[in-house]
């Protein structure tokens, strides 16, 4: 590699870097497989016990990849039935490490979400989200565009940065709410139910302080709007499924899109034991101005494995070559419902 495309890397890796440092969040291509940290409104909302994992590894193109692992697990702890009002429960913890540097963020939270019918198809959630974020780097690990002499990177030359501690650990609170819509099929095979959800969320509303220096480095406070829509078919075993994801957080604008096609398998039955449908799915979305994200689901039984890829689009793709992201998601529901799901 000539000296020139190292400086050029050097240059990317500091503008990738320096979005984490004024307090910018991960994101995830399949969002809805992690519905906690998509809203916590969405706490113990669909399920007795769900529990969700997400891995993402990003940029391994040009550096050391950029990981992130996020688990959760959800329930209902208090509920009056699938026509009343419920409570639910719920932990969240995100792993996210990045590259070279091993500047990482650490969040463990405590969810909790109050949810009440408005009607027999319509429900109300609102939830609260908090715990503690921890930020760390190990600075002898990084690199400099300052340490470039010309020709050559030089790590003997100071980089003049002073860093009053390598480790940072605030409060962080976030809540969200949301509307949900749910129709259940007119026949056990006619495959023409309905669902939707629009919910807003607002995270980080205290603003915690993760800066390494002295002066404060805020987080900013990241707004999140989204919607998703179920529509089956009639006397098809097709189901769509668009979802739409806007997220706000200082100057950084995120907007995302797409649809999943799903091909049922196999239908969820009452009368032969089995209460979760099969499904093959199959998805493209768009990150605006950044990527095409392709997908692929099997749901089966209480299990559902997805795998996508980021397509890079951006002005990173000279350094990239068009690969961005890839990322596996598990869903795994322990305990069987009483009766089938009517939520798409």
């Amino acid at each position: 590699m000539n000296n020139m495309k190292k400086l050029n890397i050097l240059i990317v890796l500091s503008l990738i870097l320096s979005l984490s440092s004024v307090g910018q969040d991960y994101s995830l291509s399949q969002m809805n497989e992690s519905p906690v940290l998509l809203n916590p409104a969405n706490t113990g909302l669909a399920s007795a016990i769900r529990i969700n994992m997400n891995y993402r590894q990003q940029w391994r193109s040009i550096s050391k990849p950029f990981n992130t692992i996020i688990a959760s697990a959800d329930g209902k702890i208090l509920s009056q039935g699938s026509s009343g009002s419920s409570l639910g429960l719920g932990i969240l913890i995100v792993n996210d490490q990045a590259g070279t540097s091993k500047m990482s963020t650490l969040n463990a939270n405590l969810a909790i979400m109050g949810k009440v019918m408005l009607n027999e198809k319509q429900s109300l959630s609102a939830g609260i989200i908090g715990g503690l974020m921890q930020r760390k780097i190990d600075v002898d690990k990084l690199t400099w565009t300052d340490q470039f002499n010309g020709t050559s990177y030089d790590s003997s030359i100071p980089h003049g940065e002073i860093f009053t501690s390598e480790k940072r650990t605030a409060p962080d609170v976030g809540v969200g709410l949301q509307w949900s819509y749910g129709r259940g099929s007119a026949t056990l095979s006619s495959n023409d139910a309905i669902g939707a959800q629009v919910g807003f969320a607002a995270y980080h509303v205290n603003m915690p302080n993760t800066g390494f220096h002295e002066d404060d480095d805020r987080r900013y406070v990241r707004f999140l709007v989204h919607s998703s829509f179920s529509y089956g078919i009639k006397n098809t075993p097709l189901q769509l499924n668009p979802i739409i994801i806007a997220q706000i957080q200082g100057p950084a604008r995120m907007y995302y899109g797409g649809t999943y096609i799903k091909y049922r398998l196999q239908e969820s039955s009452r009368y032969t034991g089995n209460l979760f449908a099969r499904s093959l799915n199959a998805g493209m979305f768009y990150r605006f101005g950044d990527s095409f994200v392709a997908v692929m689901q099997l749901e089966y039984d209480q299990f559902a494995f997805g795998i996508s890829y980021d397509i890079n689009m951006s002005q990173l793709t000279t350094f990239t070559y068009g690969r961005g992201a890839m990322e596996i998601s598990l869903r795994y529901i322990p305990v069987r419902p009483s009766k089938g799901n009517t939520l798409l």
